[in-house]
């Protein structure tokens, strides 16, 4: 198992590809463009068996579409928005508006075997009603969209959002065993600094909100 952060420093989400007996990529991005550009030394497009995203916001799916032979696999509670082109109204913010399809929805509990790698998915509504994270247990890793980042802060909730689910859910990872954050945007943290974040966010959320 290999697993390959691309960092966005503008308004793309973060992208992360897992080589394993499969190969995954979670979130694409906005645009097709951006992200082939990015991919170009880590994996063919062509070789990507799923792509998964955590949740339905245009600028973590607007990539989707590069990936031709891959299966597409989203939260059941956000796929209609993934297919209706509007993205709870983030593609008017990026002036995109493109019926994306999915071919499987995730549930939570559901695994998602690549191999070595088994993704576990965590439903953690709040960003979105079907926003999710992926636990891989055996390296303590969590992909976090945008329910969770880096330093404690989290994910707006205007735009499909609801704060006291986004709450819930903060609370929920607080008491995860995390080594590693691989968050939506941001830096990838370790260690104590990765759990830290968990707490922090839930911290602050039930403080301030």
């Amino acid at each position: 198992m290999e697993i390959v952060p691309i960092i966005s420093k503008g308004y793309d989400s973060n992208v992360y590809v897992i080589k394993d007996e499969k190969v995954a990529v979670i979130d694409t991005g906005l645009s097709e463009s951006w992200l082939e550009r990015k991919l170009s030394e880590v994996v063919a497009p062509e070789r990507v068996d799923y792509v998964i995203n955590t949740h339905a916001h245009v600028d973590h799916c607007g990539g989707n579409a590069l990936f031709k032979n891959a299966k597409t696999l989203i939260h059941e509670l956000d796929a209609q928005a993934l297919s209706d082109g509007r993205f709870y109204g983030t593609a008017s913010l990026f002036a995109q508006g493109k019926s994306l399809r999915y071919d499987r929805v995730l549930r939570e509990g559901d695994v998602i075997d690549l191999g070595e790698a088994k993704l576990e998915v965590l439903h953690t509504p709040g960003h979105t009603p079907g926003s999710a994270c992926f636990y891989i247990s055996s390296i303590k890793a969590l992909f976090s969209g945008d329910t969770l980042f880096a330093g404690g802060s989290f994910g707006r909730v205007d735009l499909g959002g609801n704060m006291e689910q986004l709450k819930a859910s903060l609370r929920r990872l607080a008491k995860l065993d995390i080594d590693v954050l691989y968050p939506g945007h941001m830096e990838v943290v370790e260690g104590e600094e990765a759990r830290e974040s968990a707490r922090l966010a839930w911290e602050i959320a039930e403080e301030y909100y």
